[in-house]
């Protein structure tokens, strides 16, 4: 379905490798490339859990008051969102974007004829899985790291039940490509980098929005001419 964009993600592939003379460093070229134009997608859905998560102990407090009333409860739910300008589809709307550019990349690593024979570092053959395992336990290290920077929103058992996802997606890339885990690793650690980066961001635009007081307290009233 999306080799519309497949075709170009090779293309892409095949032009990198055309300077650095590796597959292994054209596939980490790649992924940086794929990141960058992704990048303001990426920093709208953080901002949006940021978002979401700032308003966990108010949803919290709706659902004990209107523990009865769903129909309150949403009503409720809603005006919130409306009062802090909150849209909870702004999250998931990102991420809709990312699939094809997922399953595009998907095709194009795990069938390019280009990565067979080509090696990189320990790795005989990228077309083939990882002899000693090492890139998919470490995807599955940095997948972990990466869902312990992003804000948690939503039910806490959902929550830890996603903690086991970095163990499921490790079982399933075990014995994929190893130019394909090569992709997700330096995708993961690229996102670890860009949480950082986005944490700055929010911090520092917290600390702009709120106005230092001059030392003292303030500017000192004159007093009248009569009581000095």
């Amino acid at each position: 379905w999306f080799w519309w964009l497949a075709i170009p993600f090779l293309g892409i592939l095949q032009f990198c490798f055309s300077f650095l003379r590796s597959w292994g460093l054209a596939i980490v070229a790649l992924t940086l490339l794929v990141k960058a134009a992704l990048f303001p997608i990426s920093f709208k859905m953080f901002r949006s859990m940021k978002k979401m998560q700032e308003l966990q102990p108010k949803m919290t407090a709706l659902k004990a008051k209107f523990k009865s009333d769903n129909q309150a409860l949403q009503q409720a739910t809603m005006a919130l969102y409306k009062e802090h300008k909150v849209n909870p589809m702004a999250g998931c709307l990102p991420m809709l974007v990312q699939i094809p550019v997922f399953f595009a990349l998907y095709k194009v690593l795990y069938n390019a004829i280009e990565l067979r024979g080509a090696g990189f570092l320990y790795i005989p053959d990228l077309s083939l899985k990882d002899p000693y395992y090492i890139t998919p336990i470490l995807m599955g290290v940095t997948m972990l790291i990466q869902q312990r920077m992003t804000p948690s929103v939503g039910d806490p058992m959902q929550a830890k039940m996603m903690m086991f996802m970095p163990v499921i997606m490790t079982a399933m890339f075990i014995n994929f490509s190893s130019g394909l885990v090569l992709y997700f690793l330096f995708s993961n650690i690229m996102s670890i980098g860009e949480q950082k980066l986005f944490r700055v961001i929010g911090s520092r635009g917290k600390a702009a929005a709120v106005p230092e007081e001059p030392a003292g307290g303030g500017r000192k009233k004159r007093l009248p001419k009569a009581d000095r």
